[in-house]
C-alpha cells in the first residue's frame, strides 16, 4: 500500500484535530508546564523538552503503525470472512458510541497512576509521557486510533504503516512543540467548552461511517459508492443543524452551521458527480483466456476485493491515468472479484494462477503464459505501473 500525499495531509490534519477533543485540549497547559518555557532564556531548554515529548509520541505511534502493517497479510486473509467484517463493523459502531458519551474508553486506574509518577521523572519522564500519551487520552483518541490501525492493517508494507502513524503523531505533537517552546501563546487559546464535545462527535460520525463501510462488505451489499456521500450529508445535517452542542455561543453555532452546509453540499456533489474515466474491464472466465490465445492477444488480469483499500486506490489513481488506459488498450482486460474467494468464479483463477492476496495484477503473453517477473501485488502509482507495462511489452515482443 502506497499512501497518497493527499491522504497523508488528511492524516496530519486528523492528528491536529485530535488535540481538540475534551480529553486532550484541557491537558495542553498542564503538559506544557513540564517544559518550563516561560522565560526567553529558557526557550532552548523548553524546545528540547517539547521535542523529547513529541519524539516519544512519534516513536510509539510509528511502532504501532509498522507493526499493524507487518501483520497485514494475516489481516487481509481474515477479511475474506464476512463474519470478521461484521465484527469489525460492530467494533467501529461500539467505538463510535464512546465518542457520543454513552460510555468511556479508558485505561485501568493503576496504569494511569503509574504514568502520573513517570511524568515527574525528569527528561526521561517527559519522553515516556509522550510515549504513553495515548493511555491518558484513550477516552477520546483511542477509538480513532483503533480505526486507523484497522485500515493500516490491510497493508503488507510496514514502511507505509510506519509513515501513516509517523505523520499522525507529527500532527498530534505539533501544538506541543510550538506551545511548549512559546508558552505565552497558551493564553491566546480558546477556553475549553462544549465545542470540544462537538469535535469529539465529529470523530464519532466518522467511525459510524467506517462501521457502515464494513457492514456493506459483510452483507455483500453494493453500498460502497454511497458511504462517503451519505456520511457527509447525514453528518452535516446532524452536526451542523440538529445537534445543540455549543449553541449558546453564537459564533460557534454559525461555524457549525457553515460546516454542516458545506458537508451536505460536498456529499451531494460526490453523489451526483460523473464517474471518472478509467480502464474498462470484463469479468474473468476461463473461456476468455482461450479466446485471447486464439486471437494472439496479451491478457491482463486484476484480482480485487471490495474490502481491499489498496484495490480501490489502484482503481482510483492508477487505472484512471490516461497513459495507463492507452497502454492497456491492446490487452484483453479481465477482473476477478475475490471479495468472497470461496465462490467457484473466484476460486478457479486464484488456484490456477496461485494468487495469495489482493490486489494482484498479472500479465499473460499471447500464448497464454504468464510473463516472468511482471506480477504486481499491492498498490502501485501510475509511473511504476507503466514501468512494468513497458517491461511486459518488451518481453511480449521477444517471445
Amino acid at each position: 500500500m502506497e499512501v497518497s500525499p493527499l491522504a497523508l495531509l488528511g492524516i496530519f490534519l486528523s492528528g491536529l484535530a485530535l488535540n481538540l477533543t475534551p480529553c486532550v485540549y484541557p491537558m495542553l497547559s498542564v503538559t506544557i508546564a513540564l517544559f518550563g518555557g516561560k522565560s526567553e532564556k529558557r526557550l532552548g531548554v523548553a524546545f528540547g523538552k517539547a521535542l523529547l515529548y513529541v519524539a516519544g509520541m512519534v516513536f510509539m505511534y510509528s511502532f504501532l503503525g509498522g507493526f499493524a502493517a507487518l501483520t497485514g497479510g494475516f489481516f487481509g486473509a481474515i477479511l475474506q470472512n464476512q463474519w470478521v467484517l461484521f465484527a469489525i463493523s460492530l467494533l467501529m459502531f461500539i467505538l463510535a458510541l464512546s465518542m457520543f458519551g454513552l460510555y468511556e474508553f479508558q485505561a485501568p486506574s493503576a496504569i494511569l497512576s503509574w504514568m502520573g509518577g513517570v511524568r515527574r521523572a525528569g527528561n526521561l519522564g517527559i519522553f515516556l509521557s509522550g510515549l504513553f500519551v495515548g493511555i491518558f487520552a484513550a477516552p477520546c483518541i483511542g477509538p480513532p486510533i483503533v480505526a486507523l490501525l484497522a485500515w493500516v492493517g490491510q497493508s503488507t508494507n510496514p514502511a507505509s504503516g510506519f509513515l501513516v502513524f509517523f505523520v499522525l503523531a507529527l500532527g498530534l505533537g505539533l501544538p506541543y512543540l510550538i506551545l511548549g517552546t512559546f508558552s505565552g501563546l497558551l493564553s491566546k487559546l480558546p477556553k475549553s467548552g462544549e465545542w470540544l464535545v462537538w469535535v469529539k462527535k465529529v470523530f464519532g460520525v466518522i467511525l459510524i461511517s467506517l462501521s457502515l463501510f464494513y457492514l456493506s462488505l459483510s452483507l455483500y451489499v453494493d453500498f460502497l459508492p454511497f458511504v462517503v456521500p451519505t456520511a457527509l450529508v447525514a453528518g452535516g445535517l446532524y452536526l451542523g443543524l440538529l445537534d445543540q452542542t455549543g449553541n449558546k455561543n453564537a459564533w460557534f453555532q454559525r461555524i457549525k452551521q457553515l460546516a454542516g452546509v458545506l458537508s451536505i453540499l460536498a456529499g451531494i456533489f460526490i453523489l451526483f458527480a460523473k464517474p471518472s474515466i478509467g480502464v474498462v474491464w470484463e469479468s474473468y472466465t476461463p473461456g476468455k483466456i482461450v479466446s485471447a490465445k486464439a486471437s494472439k492477444k496479451p491478457v491482463v488480469i486484476d484480482f480485487y476485493a471490495d474490502w481491499c483499500i489498496p484495490c480501490h486506490e489502484l482503481e482510483r489513481y492508477t487505472y484512471s491515468n490516461p497513459e495507463v488506459i492507452q497502454t492497456l488498450e491492446p490487452f484483453v482486460r479481465l477482473k476477478v472479484d475475490a471479495t468472497n474467494p470461496n465462490t467457484p468464479e473466484a476460486l478457479e483463477p486464484i488456484e490456477r494462477f496461485e494468487v495469495i492476496g489482493v490486489p494482484t495484477v498479472l500479465f499473460l503473453d499471447p500464448s497464454g503464459k504468464e510473463i516472468p517477473n511482471s506480477r504486481i501485488t499491492g498498490y502501485v502509482p501510475p509511473a511504476e505501473f507503466l514501468k512494468t507495462l513497458k517491461t511486459v511489452q518488451t518481453e511480449e515482443k521477444g517471445s
